[in-house]
């Protein structure tokens, strides 16, 4: 909690780091994924705040109000929407 709390008052709680593919299945986005459609997880980006996960079919965005709140909206763009 305390980690947290400082790290949003910091300001730090928005520098991500890219999540190996051994651990995919420890983030949220992992839960997110269609895999009776053969979706992947290419890129894997996670901050306190927020998950950018960067699959072969869209982009899901777990989009998270602060690193205290639990709370995350999960926005998807696939990839479609992005060649036109």
């Amino acid at each position: 909690m305390f980690k947290n709390l400082s790290s949003e008052l910091l300001g730090t709680s928005d520098i991500g780091k890219i999540i190996s593919d051994k651990d995919f299945d420890k983030t949220e986005s992992d839960d997110l994924i269609f895999r009776e459609d053969h979706e992947k997880i290419c890129l894997l980006i996670k901050s306190k705040t927020d998950e950018y996960c960067f699959t072969n079919l869209a982009l899901i965005h777990l989009d998270g109000a602060s690193a205290i709140s639990k709370k995350k909206t999960a926005k998807t763009l696939p990839l479609q929407a992005l060649h036109h």
